[in-house]
C-alpha cells in the first residue's frame, strides 16, 4: 500500500518551497506553550532553555528509534532500559529537583518497556524516525512530519501509526490525529487503520481510528491552522510570537467549540 502511493511524499529538499508548509514539530511546540496569554512579547521572541521535558523526549525518541531498528529476535535480548540510559539526562540541570529527575526516569523507564511488550507482535516497522513532507493541493499547502514509528501489520491493508510522547497534552493529540490522517489521505491515498499515542508520564495509552467523516473534520482543522500562522514570506525568523501562538490557540478553541465530532477515541 505505501510504496505503490509513495510518489505523492516528498523527502525534505526535493521541491520548490511551498506558498505555506506546515511542520508538526512546530506546531506541537506552539499548542504546549503554557504561558501564551501573559508572557511579555520581547521574552517571548527569545529562544526559550532547554526543559526537562525536551532532553526526556530526545531519550525516549532515541531508545525507540534503536529498539526497532534491531532485528526482532535481537530485540528480546536487549532490554529497553539499557537503550534508554544511554541517551538519558545524566544530570538533573533543568528539572523541578533531584527527586523529580529520579522520578521521571523510573516512570518513563517502566512505562516505555511495558509499551514496548505489549507490541511484540510488531515484527518490521515501515518507516521509523523519518520526515516525510507531501503536498496538499485543495489546502494549497504543503505538510511535513516527522513519524517516529508506522507498521503495517500482517493482515491489514493500511498503517498503524505510533507516536511516544513524554507529558500527555490534549492540544498536541488532536493535532497529531488531525495530521495524520489528512497526511496519511493525501500522501498514500488511504487512511491510516489506527493511530496510538503513548503518553508515558501518565502511563496511558490512546488509540483513534479515522473515518471518511473524520476526515473531514481533520481537513478543516488543518485549514484552520493554515489561516491561523503567518505565511513564510511574513516571517522575520523561525521563531513564532505570543501572538501568533495566541491566534492559533483562540482559532482553535473557537472550532473545537463550533462542531460536536462523534468520539472515535479508544482508552
Amino acid at each position: 500500500m505505501l510504496r505503490h502511493n509513495v510518489q505523492a511524499a516528498l523527502q525534505p529538499g526535493m521541491s520548490d518551497t511551498p506558498v505555506r508548509l506546515l511542520e508538526d514539530y512546530r506546531l506541537e511546540e506552539m499548542l504546549r506553550s503554557p504561558h501564551r496569554f501573559i508572557r511579555p512579547e520581547p521574552e517571548a521572541e527569545q529562544r526559550s532553555p532547554l526543559q526537562w521535558r525536551h532532553r526526556v523526549q530526545y531519550a525516549v525518541s532515541h531508545a525507540v528509534n534503536a529498539f526497532y531498528s534491531m532485528d526482532p529476535e535481537v530485540r528480546k535480548e536487549v532490554p529497553v532500559q539499557y537503550l534508554l540510559e544511554k541517551w538519558w539526562p545524566r544530570k538533573a540541570t533543568g528539572f523541578e529537583s533531584v527527586l523529580h529527575y529520579w522520578d521521571v526516569k523510573n516512570k518513563i523507564t517502566d512505562e516505555l518497556s511495558l509499551a514496548i511488550a505489549m507490541n511484540f507482535d510488531l515484527k518490521h516497522p515501515t518507516i521509523l524516525f523519518e520526515q516525510w513532507r507531501t503536498e496538499l493541493p485543495t489546502l494549497s499547502m504543503h505538510l511535513s512530519m516527522i513519524f517516529q514509528a508506522a507498521w503495517q501489520p500482517e493482515g491489514w491493508d493500511s498503517l498503524l501509526i505510533q507516536k511516544y510522547m513524554v507529558v500527555h497534552d490534549p492540544n498536541v493529540v488532536e493535532a497529531f490525529q488531525h495530521m495524520v490522517s489528512v497526511f496519511c489521505w493525501e500522501a498514500f491515498g488511504k487512511l491510516p487503520g489506527m493511530i496510538e499515542i503513548y503518553c508515558l508520564l501518565e502511563g496511558r495509552k490512546i488509540r483513534y481510528i479515522p473515518g471518511r467523516q473524520s476526515l473531514v473534520r481533520s481537513m478543516d482543522y488543518i485549514r484552520l491552522i493554515r489561516d491561523s500562522i503567518p505565511s513564510t514570506e511574513k516571517v522575520e525568523s523561525d521563531q513564532f510570537t505570543v501572538r501568533d501562538k495566541a491566534r492559533v490557540h483562540e482559532e482553535v478553541d473557537r472550532w473545537r467549540s463550533e462542531t460536536e465530532p462523534k468520539k472515535n477515541w479508544l482508552m
